[in-house]
């Protein structure tokens, strides 16, 4: 019962103890302080009903975390240590779910809500106090100049040679949940001045090299089919929206390299690469056409050691670099590139990192939390001294210093997330750093080390059921009774999943048993399965028969992904042997007036399917449906003598999909669907494809079972009115947003977060043959609009609730049909 709990409470009880029992965890970390900083600070509290739920505001997921955490802790301040298990022993003993301000007020006299106020009048006054002692010394901003929010991270000027004839222009990463995340170039302006997409990318660091090329970190597939961060090299003046494109050059492979910094004479690149769980300072040499030689370790780490974001010297001698050690120190080291000499410029808990050159060498710009507040520090090299540049209100990171040392650019934060800002750098402005206070507590000493001897893996030690699943419900005949269980072993080569199901009427049991290895380049997968449904042996007019039909058979097969770029392909063979079978009951006596009845089918199929799919789609954050690029998906059946099947069986389906976003309005997408089959063969049931609208079914059923229903549909239509061995089916949909309320009832388990809208045209039929003289006679049009509800219900449970209104165009339609479905969009 204790897992039907709002996200907050389990995961911000969870970081809750990872702060009270380390001297480390996210209610001590600086970043999570600022983020609830900000929210309080700009009015943008984040209500009880938002953080229970999923929702697209920033910073999203993390909500549960931060608000969670936060919030929890001060209750256990407040009321006790113990107060949460109290809660959990009360909660715990009610079948009934999410009557979680009934267990809180039995442990503390008030609900969630009142606590809520309660906790927000803390922090407004808590973080109050801290803006005013900022304010006392002076406040030392930037202007924004980017106001995507979200992500913005590691800000580089674009040498001059590389934007001849324009303004000073910045390169950063940039990931805002609306256009394309990757590097973009925004001028030193501001964005409303220009901004351009570079790159692709899901790596954040990049650095240029002489010629004006892009060298960058980004995720890609390795030879092993993993994906590991590698380095890629963006061609001097070429631009790759899409990543794919071949203006770009892989320079390692299955490294897990990423920071990439370029030598000011373009020679050697640094970079940090990992394993076994510590990270590596590397340098290597750039050949004249940009092949990484020589590749060698530049400083020593220590094991589980990090190492972070190394930068040349303008010289190219020194190479400046954050590091973590144990202990949890942050700081920043400088190595000397011929040398290998090692200097740490500090040593305490503070975080320290990001460092950056001033174009003199002179300083060695940074970002350090020793105030509380992130804030970038200038360390004077040769005066050993340390000054406080920026002194802001949420935070500084990530600086980076203009060719001609006038102007700072760093990453600030607001309450919607990361953005640019840009300050002139004034020797004058820098303020004294304040000493540094301890505010994490004594560092925990490491546990003693033990070592275990080497042994040959043994799976079957720890591959058994994790837990068992009952369930009764609604079944094929009647109610079922549903107990399933999975089960696997702890290195994850092999999995399982069985389930059996006994039915009230039929009273004969149904099971499954699934099995995936997963030590090959491919899945492997083999199932086995015993299952009975109802089918009509015959129909004569309104009369039919109904019989049993009970199926016993195995499937085995294999599923090869092939990787990509921001694109993935898939190729699936797989064969299943299954046994038919269905017998008419016979009474004792005959009767001379029942109609004449055939056998029902019965026998072994053994059927071959060969699988290949593709996708390039992509979505956005804010987006309602795929936005962008293809998917196609296409299936072939085999069954004959030759695959131990006593019928035969020829079947042909695939499917396609493409998406266009509209130029004039956010997020408003024409989306483009087309499906088809065709079958032939002596089996009775060959391919029985049919089109219609959707199935009258209750909608809460679709989110308890987690069934949804295919967007694939022609509607206006009955479900299921045109059945044959062929079909075929278009669907065209404009889709637009109407609204992204993103609300609920306080902790109640039910919440809305957005309502979009689409009109449609779908044509298509299924069909057993084509009548030469009208041969467009088989296909039907359907027209009609929807309104697209996006909720979740039970906290975790979510699903699109469409309702629309649909008229099929020919004698054969049923009139306006209206409708309600649980479907995602195609």
């Amino acid at each position: 019962p204790n897992d039907n709990q709002p996200h907050w409470i389990l995961e911000g009880l969870a970081v809750a103890m990872e702060s009270r029992h380390t001297t480390a965890g996210r209610l001590r970390a600086t970043q999570f302080d600022m983020f609830l900083r900000a929210d309080v600070l700009e009015k943008n509290i984040a209500s009880l009903d938002k953080i229970s739920h999923s929702v697209r505001r920033w910073p999203s997921g993390n909500l549960w975390y931060l608000y969670g955490s936060s919030f929890t802790d001060w209750i256990s301040r407040t009321y006790g240590p113990d107060t949460f298990a109290a809660v959990a022993a009360d909660y715990g003993q009610f079948i009934i779910p999410f009557g979680i301000n009934r267990s809180i007020r039995r442990a503390t006299g008030r609900t969630y809500p009142e606590l809520y106020r309660g906790w927000i009048a803390y922090l407004e006054k808590r973080y109050a106090a801290q803006v005013e002692a900022v304010r006392r010394r002076g406040l030392r901003e930037g202007k924004r100049i980017t106001f995507g929010g979200r992500v913005a991270a590691y800000p580089r000027f674009v040498p001059a040679q590389c934007a001849p004839g324009s303004a000073s222009k910045i390169l950063y990463f940039r990931d805002d949940g609306d256009r394309t995340a990757g590097l973009y170039q925004v001028a030193l302006s501001g964005e409303q001045h220009g901004l351009e997409l570079v790159t692709r990318t899901l790596g954040q660091n990049a650095a240029f090299d002489p010629e004006c090329g892009l060298v960058f970190d980004h995720l890609a597939a390795s030879r092993r089919r993993y994906f590991f961060n590698d380095l890629f090299r963006q061609l001097p003046g070429t631009r790759s929206p899409r990543g794919t494109e071949h203006n770009r050059v892989r320079l390692t492979t299955g490294r897990r390299a990423h920071s990439p910094d370029v030598s000011p004479d373009g020679r050697q690149v640094v970079y940090v690469t990992g394993r076994l769980g510590t990270t590596m300072l590397r340098i290597a040499d750039l050949s004249p056409g940009f092949e990484i030689t020589n590749e060698r370790q530049l400083a020593a780490s220590g094991r589980f050691e990090q190492v972070f974001t190394p930068r040349f010297s303008p010289d190219g001698r020194r190479v400046a670099y954050g590091v973590w050690t144990r202990g949890g120190y942050r700081d920043i080291r400088i190595v000397d590139t011929r040398t290998g000499r090692v200097t740490e410029l500090m040593h305490d808990r503070a975080l320290d990192q990001q460092p950056a050159w001033s174009p003199d060498g002179r300083y060695l710009f940074f970002t350090s939390d020793r105030t509380g507040i992130p804030n970038v520090y200038a360390y004077e090299l040769e005066a050993h001294t340390l000054h406080q540049v920026t002194n802001v209100i949420t935070g500084a990171y990530m600086p980076e210093v203009s060719p001609d040392g006038k102007w700072l650019v760093y990453v600030g934060y607001t309450a919607q997330g990361f953005d640019l800002y840009v300050t002139e750098l004034d020797r004058r402005r820098f303020l004294p750093a304040e000493p540094y206070s301890e505010p994490r507590g004594t560092p925990v000493e490491d546990p003693v080390e033990k070592f275990w001897r080497i042994e040959t893996y043994n799976p079957l030690s720890s591959l058994r059921p994790r837990a068992y699943n009952f369930s009764y419900g609604p079944g094929t005949f009647g109610d079922a009774l549903v107990i399933s269980t999975t089960g696997f072993d702890v290195v994850g080569y092999h999995a399982f999943a069985a389930s059996l199901a006994v039915e009230s009427e039929l009273g004969e049991p149904q099971a499954s048993l699934d099995y995936i290895y997963g030590r090959l380049p491919f899945d492997f997968r083999v199932s086995a399965f015993r299952s009975a449904a109802p089918r009509i042996a015959f129909k004569i007019g309104d009369q039919q028969s109904i019989v049993t039909e009970h199926a016993l058979g195995v499937t085995t097969g294999i599923a090869y992904g092939i990787p990509g770029d921001f694109e993935s392909q898939q190729v699936a063979l797989s064969y299943t042997i299954v046994n038919f079978d269905q017998r008419l009951p016979v009474a004792k006596r005959a009767d001379p007036f029942v109609p004449v009845t055939r056998e029902p089918h019965h026998g072994y199929l053994g059927l071959v399917r060969v699988g290949y799919s593709y996708s390039n789609a992509e979505g956005s954050l804010w987006g309602i449906s795929s936005e962008k690029g293809i998917s196609v998906s296409a299936a072939l059946d085999y069954a004959a003598n030759e695959t131990g099947s006593e019928s035969t069986l020829t079947a042909v389906s695939a499917h396609a999909t493409a998406y266009v976003l509209m130029p004039w309005a956010a997020h408003h997408v024409l989306a483009f669907g087309a499906s088809g089959g065709a079958a032939v063969g002596t089996y009775p049931r060959r391919g029985l494809y049919y089109t219609g609208g959707f199935a009258d079914l209750p909608l809460v059923d679709a989110f308890t079972s987690g069934i949804r229903q295919s967007s694939f549909v022609l509607r206006g239509y009955r479900p299921a009115q045109f059945v044959g061995t062929d079909y075929n089916l278009l669907n065209f949909e404009y889709r637009f947003p109407l609204a992204y309320p993103e609300r609920g009832l306080s902790t109640l388990p039910i919440f809305l977060r957005t309502v979009s809208g689409a009109v449609f045209t779908d044509i298509g039929g299924a069909y057993d043959r084509i009548d030469q003289n009208r041969p467009f006679s088989v296909f039907h049009v359907g027209v009609g609009a929807e309104l697209w509800l996006d909720v979740i219900f039970g906290y975790f449970v979510s699903g699109t609730v469409r309702l629309g209104l649909a008229h099929g165009l020919d004698k054969q339609a049923p009139g306006f049909r209206p409708y309600a479905a649980v479907s995602a969009a195609f």
